[in-house]
């Protein structure tokens, strides 16, 4: 169970100040809860990066600690300053509390991918009658409607991105496509999970694969970028080129995402200190 040091820390109304700061920066005011504001809210919201240098620098910092998640009022300013976004949870919370603040009804549920179960999160929105997938760790800069009844398609700039209902196992699959391929990505069930069950597995998150690597994603005028590792993908929905950036990491990430190369140094070199810590406690072995 959390306890109430923990239960501060994930109280919706405790992170109004982030939530002004955003609407603040992005000249937003609030409105009445309707899809026309949702999508104003998602489409702002989408400017801050899929990234995890942030959390590998937080994690250094707070290793034993539940104050090494990243809150509204934290994101908001390493955006402002710094061009810094957040993984899934981070994001999947600071929606939810601007939604909240917006007077939106809202819940988040887990997702699973191919690395697992419960390793993936995103909100659903309530307006009136219909639901809708809110998914800022994923990049969907519009609401996506949820129906049993009927399957969803949205057909983006760069990329399609489609949801099914699966009957048998009262689940939905999100897919992504392209003019060349479709694949998996995840599926949930629409199932609100607890603050309790959010906040054990976004500190669990800390011990996954997932921060062994440094991750990035952003959808720029360009098209959807990826970055991992040493490796960059530019996808458009005519086809992906593929980088290797090892040789101007820096420079690539600054250019792509607007992240300062100290930073990005930073998160590198954190990330060697954080592996060789799991080293010595035994916790990852390199394969």
């Amino acid at each position: 169970m959390i306890d109430d040091s923990q239960k501060i820390l994930l109280d919706l109304t405790a992170h109004d100040e982030g939530v002004k700061r955003f609407l603040e920066f992005f000249k937003l005011k609030r409105k009445k809860p309707d899809s026309i504001f949702l999508q104003e809210l998602l489409l702002h919201f989408s400017n801050l990066p899929y990234e995890n240098l942030s959390k590998i620098i937080k994690l250094d910092n707070d290793w034993d600690s539940e104050n090494k998640i990243r809150l509204p009022e934290e994101l908001i300013e390493d955006y402002i300053s710094y061009k810094l976004g957040g993984t899934c949870f981070s994001l999947t919370f600071f929606i939810q509390s601007i939604l909240n603040y917006c007077e939106f009804i809202c819940y988040p549920v887990m997702a699973e991918m191919r690395a697992g179960k419960n390793i993936h999160c995103c909100l659903i929105v309530v307006l009136g009658s219909v639901k809708y997938l809110v998914d800022p760790g994923y990049l969907l800069k519009k609401p996506m409607e949820i129906n049993p009844e009927k399957n969803q398609l949205i057909n983006n700039k760069f990329a399609g991105v489609k949801l099914e209902f699966d009957q048998k196992n009262q689940s939905y699959n999100l897919f992504t496509f392209n003019n060349f391929e479709t694949k998996w990505r995840y599926r949930f069930q629409d199932k609100p999970v607890t603050d309790d069950e959010f906040l054990r597995h976004w500190l669990a998150s800390f011990k996954w694969n997932s921060m062994h690597r440094l991750y990035l994603s952003k959808t720029i005028d360009e098209g959807i970028f990826f970055v991992c590792g040493n490796f960059m993908r530019k996808t458009t929905f005519d086809g992906k080129q593929n980088f290797n950036i090892k040789n101007n990491f820096h420079e690539a990430i600054h250019d792509v995402f607007g992240i300062d190369k100290e930073l990005s140094e930073q998160a590198m070199t954190t990330l060697k200190i954080n592996l060789e810590k799991e080293r010595a406690l035994g916790l990852w072995t390199p394969k």
